[in-house]
């Protein structure tokens, strides 16, 4: 999901208390946006006119995203300009050349506009199908941890069946990729899958009425259902999966050993390669896999 696992993407802003931060991501020639979730403050040394240029640079980068239905909608015009907008607050990056900050990294992320094909795949579906569409697109998330944990999710809906996913809601069902990251650069992530899971269903009103109507008296055949439901959480391993389609497994170190990136990770998985972040600040990430 979120910025597949990791694909090119910017972020949005957050509002007051909860707001979310933009942020972009992004994987192979994909680019994404992302937003945050949590709220911090970070003292820097940029000056005024540094600070206001970068804000005018990040205006024009999400200016340019609107109305692209998160990249899935962009025409060919309307991707140059926010890859030359991407490229223009890059080069605003005081800290490019340095270490990345984990602690900046860390936290939870909304993709705002993506070119990652498997994640445009899925949008252009609602996208070109509107009320007709078998499938309903949320919230893709991207979030990550200061000790190498990256959690890759998107929601989706099925309609009549599943809560509708609406942006800003936990509706529908939860597909998430766990993943490690060590770093391998200055500002270059190693990532090695770990599982998918399928989790957090929240069926319609239509479908919990079908399982207990609300006119019958309910059973325990009934509530126990609805609750086996509630707490589906269907789990699948990707090392296996990854290695027997002729993909690489690593063996990384266990959780509780420093690999020597300043990040620890869980043993065995995937590798599916780099993820590269060319620009991070209190609001904003770019990066590309």
């Amino acid at each position: 999901p979120a910025a597949g696992a990791a694909r090119a993407a910017p972020f949005a802003r957050p509002t007051p208390a909860r707001a979310l931060k933009p942020r972009a991501s992004s994987s192979g020639n994909a680019h994404a946006r992302l937003g945050r979730v949590d709220v911090r403050a970070r003292a820097t040394s940029t000056t005024d006119a540094s600070q206001a240029s970068v804000t005018a640079a990040k205006r024009a980068l999400y200016d340019a995203m609107k109305g692209t239905y998160r990249g899935a909608g962009a025409s060919a015009s309307e991707r140059a300009a926010v890859e030359e907008a991407q490229v223009a607050l890059e080069t605003l990056d005081v800290a490019g050349a340095a270490d990345i900050d984990l602690e900046l990294l860390s936290g939870k992320w909304r993709l705002v506009y993506t070119t990652a094909a498997d994640v445009l795949s899925v949008l252009r579906i609602q996208r070109d199908l509107g009320p007709l569409s078998p499938v309903e697109v949320g919230d893709i998330f991207q979030s990550f941890t200061a000790d190498g944990r990256i959690e890759n999710e998107i929601r989706l809906s099925v309609p009549l069946l599943l809560a509708p996913a609406t942006m800003g809601t936990a509706g529908g069902v939860a597909l998430k990729v766990d993943a490690d990251y060590a770093k391998c650069g200055a500002r270059t992530l190693s990532l090695t899958f770990q599982e998918a899971r399928v989790t957090e269903v929240r069926i319609s009103d239509l479908a919990e009425a079908f399982i207990a109507p609300a006119l019958l008296p309910r059973g325990s055949i009934n509530h126990q259902i609805l609750l086996a439901i509630k707490e589906l959480e269907l789990r699948f391993p990707l090392r296996g999966a990854v290695t027997a389609m002729g993909g690489p497994a690593t063996g990384r170190p266990a959780r509780g050993d420093d690999d020597g990136g300043g990040s620890r990770a869980r043993s065995g998985g995937a590798a599916v390669g780099a993820y590269l972040l060319s620009y991070l600040d209190e609001t904003t990430l770019i990066g590309g896999a």
